[in-house]
């Protein structure tokens, strides 16, 4: 169970809300019973944002790039050898349905010649 807090619950998510709550006791005392248990209920799913993001956070850390590196294209941006792979994977796709038409072609050639051949 401890291992549960742990990893669904975040200490600044925590603190946040906390210090939300406090400003309502304080400033909107009548909003306390119906915003404290939203607070709580809302603790889990942000420290699951938080997270997400943080986790994110680290794949897109800013760094110094250098001149001709590959990194230098944009997010979302495929990369040259990928499209070569691409380009590399279709070619053989496409060769191998020619030879299939080629075979298509040759069986419904000899079969179109049988049936013109007068008996």
């Amino acid at each position: 169970m401890d291992k549960f807090w742990k990893m669904c619950l975040n200490w600044r998510v925590i603190a946040a809300v906390v210090v939300v709550a406090l400003g309502v006791l304080v400033f909107a005392p009548r909003l306390a019973s119906a915003t404290l248990p939203l607070l709580f209920v809302a603790i889990c799913p942000l420290s699951m944002i938080l997270m997400m993001r943080s986790m994110q956070g680290g794949r897109t850390s800013v760094q110094p790039k250098r001149a001709g590196s590959p990194d230098e294209q944009p997010a979302g941006q495929p990369r040259l050898a990928d499209l070569k792979g691409e380009v590399a994977r279709l070619r053989e796709q496409q060769d191998a349905l020619d030879q299939q038409i080629a075979r298509l072609e040759g069986s419904q050639g000899s079969v179109s010649d049988d049936h013109n051949v007068p008996r």
